[in-house]
């Protein structure tokens, strides 16, 4: 493809990124207003005015800790998921981040089991190191759900996208309306996440009938985890309150943990018929309709109420 005329000037953006690396701003914000004079790319004033607003020296300068770094990663990562600031300034404020947890911070963070290490090894490339510190978090708290959605973002990075989509598997059936469209990693869901979106209006429905619909179309992977199964099955007690009326996203929370409990009995508890049933049997309740394509997919037979003078 021949090269623009305007592609003679990305040096002057090259110049700019390595200019605010280096903390030398007011240059910086020189060399993108004298691109945007020439190219007349409109996106470059917003730009331009998004990063001018976010920038504070001081603040940016005299960072004391991992922890107030990661905080400033956070609101970074908010604004742009709230779309106030634009994936370019999101980059290159990330990258001003990176650059100071390497200066500063990663010396002491490796041997440094936390949220806030394994997040900033990701971000840095350290995938292997990421891996093992989120694992570690993960392992402590297994509702942590950021180090959980990083560390299928480091699987994703070194190329394990089975590892990845069985965290994100547990990621759904844990807090499936909690989670963006980009901690989905994989096509396949973000796609069917929108088609499901268009048809719901809500997208605290669309998410949670995405974990019903990726494990009809066995998308998901349920891995042996005995502590994560306990999480799932205590949260799903203690929340369900019978005979009360649940907004449509509530009801469709608790169908697919029931699924997720019988799903995982099915394979790694047989001999819990008990419980089984249980599950099968508050499905029923639930929701009709997502019932029955489950009957249909499991074989479960339509009489699923226990029979006389049995246990």
């Amino acid at each position: 493809m021949a090269a623009t005329l305007w592609d003679h000037f990305e040096h002057l953006l090259d110049d700019a990124e390595k200019k605010f690396l280096e903390f030398q701003f007011t240059e910086a914000v020189e060399l993108w207003q004298k691109y945007y004079a020439i190219t007349a790319k409109v996106e470059y004033e917003k730009f331009i005015k998004e990063i001018v607003q976010l920038w504070d020296e001081e603040r940016f300068s005299a960072i004391p800790s991992l922890t107030q770094l990661y905080r400033l990663f956070c609101e970074l990562r908010e604004k742009r998921q709230k779309k106030q600031i634009s994936s370019f300034t999101f980059e290159l404020y990330k990258r001003l981040l990176v650059n100071i947890y390497r200066e500063r911070f990663r010396y002491m963070a490796q041997n440094e089991v936390s949220l806030e290490a394994g997040v900033f090894e990701y971000l840095s490339g350290a995938f292997e190191s990421a891996v093992e510190k989120l694992q570690q978090v993960v392992e402590e708290n297994q509702e942590e759900l950021v180090a959980r959605i990083f560390l299928g973002h480091t699987y994703m990075a070194l190329k394990d996208s089975k590892q990845a989509i069985a965290i994100l598997s547990q990621n759904l059936f844990l807090a499936a309306d909690e989670l963006q469209e980009e901690d989905l990693y994989l096509s396949q869901f973000k796609m069917l996440l929108g088609r499901l979106h268009t048809t719901t209006g809500s997208a605290r429905e669309a998410m949670w009938l995405l974990t019903f619909e990726s494990w009809y179309r066995n998308y998901l992977i349920i891995k042996e985890d005995l502590p994560f199964f306990r999480v799932i099955q205590q949260k799903e007690t203690s929340e369900r309150i019978l005979q009360v009326k649940y907004y449509a996203y509530e009801r469709y929370r608790h169908f697919v943990r029931s699924l997720f409990i019988a799903e995982y009995l099915r394979l790694y508890d047989k001999d819990n018929r008990g419980m089984l049933l249980e599950q099968v049997t508050n499905m029923a309740r639930l929701d009709a309709a997502l019932f029955e394509r489950y009957r249909k997919k499991r074989k479960t037979p339509v009489n699923i109420e226990p029979k006389e003078g049995t246990s």
